[in-house]
């Protein structure tokens, strides 16, 4: 009974989909949750409001000007005690009306008004999602903080096939319940995250690199957000879209990346080198594209400074957690990195094993600390493992704190 008693505001919309409106909030009541309905003037013409009523065992707002019973008005009252919003379906109208905080029906008034958890679900034909207003209205939500359950591809009501058609009743139930319940314990916390390769040019068109997607840091970065943690993701060009609502600093070589770390780490509480930073660049850069003049060419290289080892050495009540991506000899190799840069965590792979390293949804890693702990993780999403890193976070700071 994970949603018991919590406060749930059903925002419903006239589209089509609304009929799944009616399972979901069957099945959050049937999970406990206390469920109030707004619906807007045009999805009252597709469902009556007595059958919201019926089963959510509350009233349903649809008129500001016909509800009032107490005093206080009906919608700062849902406001002030709702846990979370949720808008099923979401219409191009009411996500228009939500990011540009308009007011004028019973649900854009609501969510305008509302300080908890916002999660909508658009459901539209295809040519309508995808329109570029109904897109930019879309990622200004989300840049607020806003989270969606993205629409899937299928039958419309049009009789085309595309996306659009609302996600199931039971993506958006499991959607409520972890924004529910996923603790708030990085509060007030500033979190700097690294993800992604870096760049070392030869010349303006050629460079080396390393085939780091930016998976692993994207998702810890993603998972500390969650978390009630301030962000700042500094990513260099990883192959997947950075996450729209956390400030995001790019770079492209392990110098830029060294600067932009360096500016903010004295304000920072956790510190996670997730990147994989170039060893090495080339000692000399051409203005020009290098041409193909001869049957070998000979690059020289210099040593890139350390980043992480430099932040031990600066660090003073941050928590340093980094990351060695081996493929030998895992565990030593993390060990000594874990002592000469300082870290208090240190996250060791073994980027050849099936299911690990670059690119791929998921990891295997061992967590090693500086007391000699050491946590063997089976293979998990990294989603899944950054919330456990997150976790022994959390740990390394309670000390800290009583101290």
């Amino acid at each position: 009974m994970e949603l018991k008693d919590r406060q749930i505001i059903l925002g419903v919309a006239g589209g089509i989909a609304i009929h799944k409106s009616v399972d979901l909030a069957s099945q959050l009541v049937k999970r406990k949750a206390s469920v109030h309905v707004v619906m807007t003037e045009n999805a009252t013409r597709l469902i009556q409001p007595l059958q919201f009523q019926v089963i959510s065992r509350n009233p349903v707002l649809f008129d500001l000007f016909n509800s009032a019973s107490d005093w206080k008005p009906i919608h700062i009252d849902l406001a002030d005690r709702a846990d979370l919003l949720a808008v099923v379906p979401a219409t191009a109208n009411i996500i228009g009306k939500m990011a540009n905080g308009i007011a004028d029906n019973a649900l854009s008034t609501v969510a305008i008004s509302v300080h908890c958890p916002i999660l909508i679900a658009p459901a539209m034909e295809e040519q309508m999602y995808r329109n570029p207003f109904v897109q930019a209205n879309i990622q200004k939500l989300k840049k607020h903080g806003v989270e969606f359950v993205e629409p899937v591809s299928g039958d419309l009501a049009s009789g085309h096939k595309g996306i659009g058609r609302l996600n199931t009743v039971e993506v958006i139930l499991e959607r409520i319940t972890q924004l529910l319940t996923i603790p708030q314990d990085l509060a007030g916390k500033k979190v700097i995250v690294t993800a992604g390769p870096t760049r070392e040019y030869l010349d303006p068109v050629r460079f080396i690199s390393n085939r780091s997607s930016g998976k692993m840091g994207y998702a810890i970065a993603e998972a500390a957000h969650r978390r009630g943690a301030e962000v700042l993701l500094i990513s260099g060009p990883g192959t997947v879209t950075p996450p729209v609502e956390i400030e995001c600093n790019y770079v492209e070589t392990a110098l830029e990346m060294l600067e932009a770390v360096s500016k903010v780490f004295d304000q920072a509480d956790v510190v996670v080198m997730a990147a994989a930073v170039g060893d090495y660049r080339p000692q000399t850069f051409s203005n020009q594209k290098i041409k193909k003049t001869t049957d070998q060419i000979t690059i020289s290289l210099e040593k890139n400074p350390d980043i992480a080892k430099t932040l031990g050495e600066r660090k003073q009540h941050q928590i340093l957690v980094c990351f060695a991506a081996e493929t030998e000899n895992v565990l030593q190799h993390a060990h000594r990195k874990l002592i000469n840069k300082n870290c208090d965590l240190i996250a060791a792979n073994d980027v050849l094993a099936e299911g690990a390293g670059f690119g791929g949804d998921t990891n295997i890693v061992t967590l090693l600390d500086r007391e000699g702990k050491r946590e063997q993780l089976p293979l998990l999403s990294k989603r899944e493992v950054a919330d456990v890193i997150l976790n022994h976070v959390i740990e390394l700071a309670q000390p800290k704190e009583r101290n």
